[in-house]
């Protein structure tokens, strides 16, 4: 652990209690946590190796963060399920009715994309990314000893988290996929399965965000953009997330709005991380070069 990555540490910590906390009070289970272990414990083992043997301190700098973007998405997933486990009136006509009066057609624009494989691709490959993205931005900014943009990149995405599913507990959703096959994904069976109490247990391996509003995705296309400001990667990751932007309707059976929501809580965070009251000098730099 150093100094810049302590706090992202302290948060996921309080992130990760307050989902132990609810799900003892759902009385809901987890199960299958040995594969999540192995490999959190594995990072870990790398990490001290490496940074007490001095053979590698970047190799210790990118383990690190990638077991706190595991622990990150893991907890966040989490939290999304536990939020998502109530049976109250869904605010879907509402934005259906947003997005009518924004001109969109979510059903028109959906069969355009099924009726075209090449832009289908084109829009998929963006929104399958966030993994591949997570990584190489890891990558990118520890070989450039920028550890601190990497804690603000997971400050300002668990802080976006938090936010995104408050928002999802007191407006809750479920997207415009529901009676569409050709769209409906596992995330809508898990979502009905929450709201209906059929799901006892939660399997950690098979977790996935169940957020419709405000898309998370959106709220990452933001931050990541964000996050390679200054350098030589910042416009092949913009134009690579405003794809990722434009994909979030078809791909991810979200309304227009869900999208606008997204993209408004990741500027919200942003404006967060850089009013943090006693910051590191080093996360002010990150917020503020």
């Amino acid at each position: 652990m150093t100094g810049i990555s302590t706090r992202v540490w302290l948060l996921l910590a309080g992130l990760s209690g307050c989902d132990l906390l609810w799900c003892a009070a759902l009385r809901i289970g987890l199960s299958h946590w040995s594969p999540l272990a192995m490999a959190s414990l594995a990072l870990l083992g790398l990490t001290l190796g490496c940074r007490h043997s001095g053979a590698g301190r970047r190799i210790a700098a990118i383990a690190e963060w990638i077991l706190l973007w595991l622990i990150f998405a893991v907890a966040g997933a989490l939290l999304t399920y536990l939020a998502a486990a109530q049976d109250g009136p869904v605010y879907d006509a509402r934005l259906a009715l947003a997005d009518a009066e924004l001109g969109f057609n979510w059903a028109a624009w959906f069969d355009f994309v099924a009726a075209h494989p090449a832009l289908k691709l084109l829009l998929a490959i963006p929104y399958q990314s966030l993994v591949a993205q997570v990584v190489l931005s890891v990558l990118w900014l520890s070989c450039r000893g920028r550890d601190d943009r990497n804690a603000e990149l997971l400050i300002n995405t668990t802080l976006a988290l938090l936010m995104t599913t408050a928002v999802f507990f007191l407006f809750p959703t479920l997207g415009p996929c529901v009676g569409v096959p050709a769209c409906q994904d596992a995330y809508v069976d898990d979502l009905v399965g929450l709201r209906h109490g059929s799901l006892p247990s939660l399997d950690i391996m098979l977790l996935k965000g169940v957020i419709a509003f405000p898309s998370f995705h959106a709220v990452l296309a933001i931050l990541f953009t964000y996050a390679h400001r200054g350098s030589r990667a910042f416009v092949p990751v913009a134009v690579f997330n405003a794809l990722m932007l434009l994909s979030v309707p078809s791909e991810g059976g979200h309304y227009l709005v869900d999208v606008l929501g997204g993209v408004t809580v990741g500027g919200l965070a942003i404006l967060m991380t850089r009013a943090l009251p006693a910051r590191t000098p080093a996360l002010a730099a990150a917020t503020t070069g």
